[in-house]
């Protein structure tokens, strides 16, 4: 346990550091261990080089890059604004893809189902709602997916067959793999280290909503 003392230094001293923030929608923790137990299963014929660690499983919404500490205050007041704009919406997890060359993907994700037109609204209003707080909107279309792992390293180039007889993940008593999004998070990235992405705050969905007539 910090007392308030450690707290403040700890505060002072992220706010006067350089971080690596992005904002995304989280998974319920169960249904990370089972992504993670389908990942465990899947290391032998599918020979990546780097797999998530369980909780570093996320869908990114929208990239901030490095952020100085200090500007953290305005960030998280606008994808504040931006959550109580917002109402929750369901998602599930479909079936895997990759990213990159076809024979040495460079990724290997999994898709997203359920609500996707409210999913890319989101990401739209987090986007305008940082825009003027310099963030540029991404160039490139938005594509949800959960990333499972990185860097296909194998002497076999990979074949789209050994995507075809992967299964969606799903839970341990095979139930799919479907949840209600009542939130957004703002994350923070640690090199080197699992898990390799840390919680800076949480947003929860509704408060204008449910204002609204």
């Amino acid at each position: 346990m910090h007392t308030v003392e450690e707290k403040e230094r700890y505060n002072t001293h992220m706010a006067d550091t350089t971080q690596r923030l992005f904002v995304a929608v989280s998974l319920p923790s169960h249904f990370k261990a089972a992504v993670s137990a389908w990942c465990e299963a899947k290391l032998r014929e599918l020979p990546f080089k780097r797999w998530a660690h369980a909780d570093d499983l996320h869908i990114t919404l929208q990239f901030l890059g490095d952020t100085s500490g200090e500007r953290i205050a305005a960030i998280e007041r606008e994808l504040r604004q931006a959550a109580d704009l917002s109402e929750p919406f369901a998602l599930s997890i479909e079936a895997p893809g990759t990213f990159g060359r076809p024979g040495k993907p460079s990724v290997l994700w999994a898709g997203v189902g359920g609500e996707l037109e409210t999913l890319h609204q989101l990401s739209k209003r987090i986007s305008m709602a940082l825009t003027p707080l310099g963030y540029e909107p991404e160039s490139r279309p938005y594509h949800p997916h959960l990333t499972l792992a990185r860097e296909y390293r194998s002497s076999v180039p990979f074949e789209p067959w050994m995507l075809e007889r992967c299964e969606v993940p799903v839970t341990a008593d095979g139930a799919p793999l479907r949840w209600t999004v009542t939130d957004l998070v703002l994350y923070r990235s640690h090199l080197n280290r699992p898990p390799m992405y840390e919680a800076v705050s949480r947003f929860s969905f509704g408060r204008d909503a449910a204002d609204q007539p």
